[in-house]
């Protein structure tokens, strides 16, 4: 099965992502931002339109960071995997998460998921509503599509037969 990895997620897809003002290091002051004025960025709008990200803290591009993602309705990730595990947890919305040779799991706000490293893995916002969805990576974020056309499934064969 046949990958495609990224280097820099948020870096290669130009989303300018930084910091959250309040989580700078030697910050001395607090910040809150309503959910109304979070400054979204696209993730990448050439293979994943509608999908936008926020960090919260850290820097996505060089170690752990907490990001907020809001996917549009019906929007799905495809197969992929990332090099750091996460967990996520999702905050608005029906979001669906598929581990590799496991049944779909759905579920609401508060419905938490994590994710070890390296394991091929699909999302989907389900119909009905845009989905948010906060996101703990314990190390740099990248982003690894799983090529299953070459296969001629929709789904991979297995994760023993990927390159990494």
């Amino acid at each position: 099965m046949k990958t495609k990895a990224m280097q820099s997620f948020a870096q290669d897809r130009g989303t300018g992502a930084t910091l959250a003002a309040g989580a700078k290091a030697g910050a001395t002051q607090g910040t809150f931002t309503t959910s109304d004025a979070i400054p979204w960025k696209p993730v990448d709008p050439k293979n994943h339109p509608g999908l936008d990200m926020f960090v919260v803290w850290g820097n996505p591009n060089e170690g752990p960071s907490l990001i907020l993602q809001k996917y549009p309705a019906g929007m799905d990730s495809g197969w992929h995997w990332h090099t750091s595990a996460y967990q996520g947890v999702v905050i608005q919305g029906k979001f669906t998460h598929t581990f590799e040779g496991a049944a779909p799991q759905t579920g609401g706000p508060g419905s938490v998921w994590s994710q070890p490293a390296r394991q091929v893995h699909h999302d989907k916002c389900e119909e009905g509503g845009d989905c948010i969805i906060a996101v703990y990576f314990n190390d740099k974020l990248d982003f690894n599509p799983v090529d299953t056309k070459a296969q001629g499934t929709d789904t991979p064969v297995s994760s023993d037969t990927r390159d990494l």
